[in-house]
């Protein structure tokens, strides 16, 4: 009998709690399983690439929910001191 080729590779990647319970708990509400949704998510990133998740900067990736950063020569607001 011939060996089959592997289709798929394991990776093990780390979640917040809060963030696994969300994703599995939105997996289930989709009728996928939590490996399926996931793979599905990069997927999507990779085709369609949208700026609204991740936004390419040189070699960094920044997230495009963080607020952008301050134009050059414009001071930030200071914090109260407490």
């Amino acid at each position: 009998m011939a060996k089959s080729v592997k289709s798929h590779a394991n990776q093990s990647i780390s979640f917040p709690p809060k963030l696994l319970a969300e994703s599995k708990a939105r997996a289930k509400s989709l009728g996928l399983s939590f490996s399926a949704f996931v793979r599905k998510c990069l997927e999507r990133d990779l085709a369609d690439r949208p700026e609204a998740i991740l936004k390419e900067q040189g070699d960094a990736a920044q997230i495009a929910a963080a607020p952008p950063p301050p134009p050059q020569g414009v001071a930030r607001p200071r914090k109260a001191r407490k």
